[in-house]
Parts: C-alpha cells; sequence; structure tokens
C-alpha cells in the first residue's frame, strides 16, 4: 500500500494529475456521435438487405410453382399446398415459414389458372402500395 501512495506522490510531483471531468466528457460526447453515424448508416443497409431477400423469396418460391405446374399440370389453388406432405413424398416442396416475407406477413398469392400472381406487402406491410414486391402478371418494375 506504501508503494502505491508513494507512486501518486511522484506522479503528482511530475503533474500528472489524470483527466477532468470536462475532457472525459468531450471523449464521450465524441464516442456517442461515431456511433450513432455508424448506427445510422447501418440500418439503412438492413432495410436493402431485406427489400433483396424478399425479392431473391418470392423468386424461389415462383421457381417452385412452376415445378408444381409441371408436375402437376396446374398452379396449386393456394401457396400454402406447397407446404404440404404429398404422397409418396419424404417432405414438402417448402416450409411454412418460407411462404412468409421478411417482414412476418404472408406472401399474397393468386392465380387464373394460365398465370400467377406472388406480391409481398414490402416493407410498409400493406397490400396495393408503391413498394410492394411482386412476380408474376401485372408486375410493377418488372426487370
Amino acid at each position: 500500500m506504501k508503494k502505491w501512495r508513494m507512486l501518486w506522490k511522484e506522479a503528482a510531483k511530475r503533474g500528472q494529475e489524470g483527466m477532468t471531468l470536462i475532457e472525459i466528457m468531450v471523449v464521450i460526447a465524441i464516442i456517442g456521435i461515431v456511433a450513432g453515424a455508424v448506427g445510422f448508416g447501418v440500418t439503412r443497409y438492413f432495410a436493402q438487405a431485406k427489400i433483396d431477400a424478399c425479392k431473391a423469396q418470392i423468386d424461389n418460391i415462383a421457381n417452385h410453382l412452376e415445378m408444381y405446374l409441371y408436375e402437376h399440370d396446374e398452379y396449386p389453388g393456394a401457396l400454402d399446398e406447397l407446404a404440404k406432405k404429398e404422397k409418396g413424398k419424404k417432405k414438402a416442396i417448402l416450409k411454412k415459414s418460407q411462404l412468409k416475407d421478411p417482414w412476418k406477413k404472408k406472401l399474397i398469392y393468386s392465380n387464373d389458372g394460365d398465370s400467377f400472381k406472388l406480391c409481398s406487402g414490402g416493407p410498409d406491410k400493406k397490400e396495393g402500395s408503391e413498394d410492394d414486391i411482386c412476380y408474376g402478371e401485372g408486375e410493377e418494375g418488372e426487370e
């Protein structure tokens, strides 16, 4: 214990007293500003990643619908039919969890016998808005 007191006294004599409260507050403020800027930038990328994942998911399900058409000569009446196990097969085509978009909403599916439409409500989770992500007939924003 005496050794620490001596070291502290020697440091005090040399003018090394540590950081002031103001200096500590400035450092904390700078760290907060940097963390906020990084967090804001990263959040934007997460939103775009969900949109890209939804597009890939819808394309994947559309491919499964086309395979279903090839095997059964018609599209399924409901999207849930892809998640049901068929006779003679070990497992279903898709899992039920794969029939929901990244925002945890059910995908919207319709068919007229010759074609189908598969949509997600998009980030706002509302069907019929301009941020919908769709595949199929009348698709807006086709690439």
